[in-house]
C-alpha cells in the first residue's frame, strides 16, 4: 500500500489551500473517499475546513484492503486532530447518500449509479475532482443527477490557484530521470495534444532535450517519414494523449512498432492508447508497465508529490461547498452553476454533454 510522510509539510499544504480557496464546510456533511498514499488527504481537507460530518468509505483494492486503508486513514486523521470528525467505513457509499451534503467522485465513492442518485437527499450536490470533459457514463449517471435536480460540476484545473497540467510535465520528466535518459541533449519524441502535452513540452524544452511533437488529431499520419527517421536515432518517446482513443503506438492507426526495432529509445508512457500485445512481440517494453484503458493515466500527479492533489482536492470540495449552500437558497440547477462558477474554480459541461444528459429539460427548474 503506498504511503507518504513529513506530517508536518502535508499539514502546511493543506492549511495553504484552503486559506487560498476560503474553504469553509461549516453546516455542511461531506460523503468522499479513504484512499491510500496522497490520495489519504481528501476527507483530512474536508474536517480541517470544518466539515460537519465527514463519512470517508474505502474498499479492497490494487492499492491495499480496505482494513489497511482505513487504518492508514485513521493514523494521518490523529496526527492532524480530526480524528473524532472522520467516520472511516467499508459499507458501500450508497448507505449513505442520503445524510450527505456534498459528494465526491472519487473512486471508491463511484459508481454513483441511479441507484445511488436515487437515494441521494434533496440537498445533495456532486463535485467531480477533474475537468467535466473527462467524465464517464460509468463513473457517474448524469441524466439520473440533472432529473432530480442534483447538481454535478467539475473542477477547473487550468485555475490560476491549480494549474495541475503543470505537474504532467514533471511526472514525465521524473519518469525519464528514472529511466536515465538524461532529458539535456537528449532526442526526445512527444506524442500528445491538449494541456497535457503543452505542460510537457515545456518542462521538455526548459531541459534542453531535442524535442519532436507529433499531435493526434485528424491530421494524423502513421506513415510519417520524418517521423520514422526521428524514432531511429531516439532516446525516449513520450505518450501524453489523454483525449483521442485511437491507438498511438501499433495498431492499425498506431505509429509502426517495427520503427522501433534496435533504437534503443526508452518508451514512458503516461497516458494514451497503445498496442500492449504488439509491445511484447516485438520485445519492447515501457514504463510505467501498469496496462490502462484509453482516458487513464499509468501514474496521476501525485507521482511528484502531494501538492498537487491536496491543491485539486480542496478546489473540488470548494466547487461543493458553493454549490451545497446555492442548494440550500433552493435556486435551478442553471443558477447554481452560475454562482459556482463566479465564486469557485468550478467547470461547467459543454453544450453537447448538456444535450446529450438532458441538462435542458431541467436546468430552469427551482430545486425544492
Amino acid at each position: 500500500m503506498r504511503r507518504i510522510d513529513n506530517c508536518v509539510r502535508v499539514k502546511r499544504l493543506i492549511d495553504s489551500a484552503i486559506a487560498d480557496f476560503s474553504l469553509d464546510l461549516r453546516g455542511i456533511s461531506v460523503l468522499t473517499e479513504a484512499a491510500s498514499g496522497p490520495f489519504v488527504v481528501t476527507p483530512l481537507i474536508a474536517a480541517l475546513a470544518g466539515a460537519k460530518q465527514t463519512i470517508a468509505v474505502t474498499k479492497d483494492s490494487a492499492y491495499g484492503t480496505a482494513t489497511d486503508i482505513g487504518e492508514y486513514t485513521k493514523q494521518w486523521a490523529r496526527k492532524l486532530g480530526v480524528a473524532e470528525r472522520i467516520e472511516v467505513t467499508a459499507k458501500p457509499a450508497y448507505m449513505y447518500a442520503n445524510s450527505v451534503d456534498l459528494v465526491t467522485n472519487l473512486g471508491f465513492v463511484r459508481p454513483i449509479d441511479k441507484k445511488f442518485v436515487k437515494l441521494l437527499s434533496a440537498k445533495a450536490v456532486i463535485s467531480l475532482m477533474w475537468e467535466s470533459w473527462e467524465f464517464r457514463d460509468e463513473d457517474i449517471d448524469l441524466a439520473a443527477c440533472w432529473k432530480k435536480g442534483i447538481p454535478v460540476l467539475g473542477t477547473c484545473e487550468t485555475h490560476p490557484r491549480l494549474q495541475t497540467y503543470r505537474y504532467v510535465g514533471l511526472v514525465a520528466l521524473k519518469l525519464l530521470l528514472e529511466a536515465n535518459i538524461e532529458v539535456f541533449k537528449s532526442n526526445i519524441l512527444l506524442v500528445g495534444s491538449g494541456h497535457f502535452a503543452e505542460e510537457t513540452k515545456a518542462v521538455l524544452h526548459l531541459n534542453g532535450c531535442h524535442l519532436m511533437h507529433v499531435e493526434p488529431d485528424n491530421n494524423w499520419d502513421n506513415n510519417d517519414q520524418n517521423v520514422a527517421r526521428f524514432i531511429k536515432a531516439a532516446d525516449a518517446i513520450v505518450l501524453v494523449e489523454h483525449k483521442a482513443r485511437f491507438c498511438l503506438l501499433g495498431g492499425e492507426t498506431g505509429l509502426p512498432l517495427d520503427w522501433f526495432d534496435n533504437c534503443g529509445a526508452v518508451i514512458i508512457h503516461l497516458c494514451g492508447n497503445i498496442d500492449e500485445a504488439g509491445l511484447l512481440k516485438h520485445g519492447l517494453s515501457k514504463l510505467p508497465a501498469r496496462k490502462v484503458a484509453p482516458g487513464f493515466m499509468t501514474l496521476t500527479t501525485d507521482y511528484v508529490g502531494p501538492r498537487p492533489v491536496i491543491d485539486l482536492h480542496t478546489a473540488g470540495l470548494k466547487v461543493g461547498e458553493v454549490m451545497a449552500r446555492a442548494k440550500r437558497e433552493n435556486l435551478s440547477l442553471a443558477r447554481i452553476e452560475e454562482r459556482a462558477l463566479m465564486e469557485s474554480p468550478a467547470q461547467g459541461f459543454s453544450e453537447q454533454q448538456k444535450k446529450r444528459y438532458g441538462w435542458y429539460n431541467n436546468a430552469c427548474v427551482r430545486v425544492k
